[in-house]
């Protein structure tokens, strides 16, 4: 009976695939982010733009990392993409909204 040999990633190379304590170091500040935006003097839509831009990078690096779109065609990207741009044009047409009195 033969055996296989099979090789173990060393240690960068396992850190260069995949980056999960990274990814997650991240969410973790930008999170911190979204908790503290409050404390600033800002305008009410500043506000809602910048956890808006949060939100899609916490999403945009869950989706990249943690669910492996990464890792898959490029074409597969796109299925996602569609949903997102769906839902750009809804905060738009709320944010737009509540500007107005």
């Amino acid at each position: 009976m033969e055996e296989t040999a099979t090789r173990e990633p060393t240690g960068s190379e396992a850190h260069a695939k995949r980056p999960y304590l990274i990814v997650f170091v991240a969410l973790a500040v930008v999170t911190v982010i979204e908790l503290f935006i409050y404390s600033f003097p800002l305008a009410h839509i500043e506000i809602i733009s910048i956890l808006m831009g949060t939100a899609t990078i916490k999403g945009g690096l869950v989706v990249g990392y943690y669910m492996h779109l990464r890792y898959e065609p490029r074409w597969l990207a796109f299925i996602p993409l569609a949903g997102l741009a769906l839902v750009a044009v809804l905060v738009a047409a709320l944010t737009s909204t509540s500007v107005h009195p």
